[in-house]
């Protein structure tokens, strides 16, 4: 087709780094554009009400998932590229989940997002997260080697989110709403 007025895209089409006239059907599309979701919702806690330490995190977070796609983008089985997404990073998401349970008991029981903004914008960027976490995961088995960083990353990410966000609510005065206790009578896993 060599109409101007019709574009690649309009094919359903698209470039990637060195790769040319890929169906945004694969699951390279998915996964970035998952992560890219998760970083916009990090983004709407960044532009409320969110402590400053919690968005000055939220922001290196997202420096971080901009890497990520990067590398992610440019995963191939010929060629690998360079990482940002090293263990520092999973240390350093550690240590910021460490100081926010610190800040705040994570409880026994589930809990209902929607008590303040800021905590439910934190709870849906950590539920977009562990969705990209999925699409990571699949994607590690069509395309190897994959930095193993990736998915312990987002992993870490999910929990660090969940635990942001009852420190957020804890900060603010307002109690997190708990659902029910889960089977066997402890919170859910956040790191799992």
């Amino acid at each position: 087709m060599d109409n101007p007025d019709v574009w690649r895209g309009d094919r359903g089409l698209t470039d990637i780094i060195d790769q040319q006239d890929l169906p945004k059907s694969d699951l390279r599309f998915e996964v970035l554009g998952t992560i890219d979701e998760a970083s916009s919702a990090i983004g709407l806690v960044r532009a409320g009400p969110a402590r400053p330490r919690t968005k000055e995190t939220l922001l290196e977070i997202q420096r971080d998932l901009c890497w990520m796609m990067s590398e992610l983008a440019e995963a191939s089985a010929s060629a690998q590229a360079s990482t940002h997404i090293t263990p520092d990073r999973l240390v350093y998401l550690a240590a910021e989940y460490k100081r926010h349970t610190e800040e705040v008991q994570l409880g026994k029981t589930f809990v209902i997002p929607g008590d303040t903004t800021v905590s439910a914008t934190l709870h849906l960027a950590r539920s977009i997260v562990r969705r990209a976490e999925r699409h990571v995961t699949r994607f590690v088995h069509q395309v190897e080697p994959l930095n193993p960083n990736l998915i312990a990353y987002l992993n870490r990410l999910s929990a660090l989110l969940f635990a942001m966000a009852r420190a957020e609510d804890a900060a603010s005065g307002t109690p997190s709403t708990e659902a029910h206790p889960s089977s066997n009578g402890s919170h859910p896993d956040p790191a799992g």
